[in-house]
């Protein structure tokens, strides 16, 4: 009885250790890209950034998946006894820290949120991966372009619609780009931001002719 509830412990304290290796890292480089991203998209006077902490929990989850499977697979080689196993053990694990390290720049452009600039004519936000193709997916682009950010001419915004009630979604010559919310709050805040900046961005237009 003892025994059993020294495994249990041991493996509770082998789960932490496991946690705070995986999490360290994934904090500091999410950390690192977004001061990145503030130094790339830099805000002046006329720019807005609406951010929605809220939008971080999914990320978070997503990064215990790859670490729960990569766990379990290890498990299952390491009891078949294989002589293949250290190799397959190794793809697995740089696997996982491929997917991880794109994670942390999820997590980093999902708390960047959307940035508004009128003065640069456009707004940048995380990637839509909504218009991907069949050969995108194929080519493993949700895994490749996971965390990035796309610019979006904010000139050619024509029209901007809500859906699903937290989804707003852009349209213009470049098609359609969608963005995800919280709450209607964050969805009503970024939606009244690019119609205040598409009408400041006509302005600037005006005076600069």
């Amino acid at each position: 009885m003892a025994t059993a509830k020294q495994n249990q412990e041991s493996s509770a304290a082998l789960g932490l250790v496991i946690g705070f290796i995986i999490c360290a890292p994934l904090l500091i480089i999410s950390i690192y890209h977004y001061y990145r991203l503030r130094s790339i998209y830099k805000e002046n006077e006329h720019s807005q950034r609406v951010f929605d902490v809220g939008n971080l929990v999914r990320p978070f989850v997503l990064a215990l998946l790859p670490v729960l499977i990569a766990w379990r697979l290890y498990a299952l080689i390491l009891s078949s006894g294989s002589a293949v196993s250290t190799v397959v053990t190794a793809a697995i694990l740089i696997t996982t820290l491929f997917i991880l390290f794109k994670i942390s720049k999820l997590i980093s452009s999902t708390y960047y949120g959307v940035f508004i600039d009128p003065e640069n004519d456009r707004i940048v936000l995380p990637k839509d991966m909504g218009n991907y193709s069949v050969s995108d997916y194929i080519k493993l682009k949700f895994i490749t372009e996971l965390g990035t950010m796309e610019e979006v001419p904010l000139s050619q915004i024509k029209r901007i619609t809500r859906q699903g009630g937290k989804k707003l979604f852009i349209h213009g010559k470049f098609g359609a780009r969608g963005m995800i919310f919280s709450s209607k709050q964050k969805r009503d805040e970024c939606l009244s931001a690019v119609e205040v900046s598409s009408s400041l961005r006509a302005t600037l237009e005006l005076e600069a002719g």
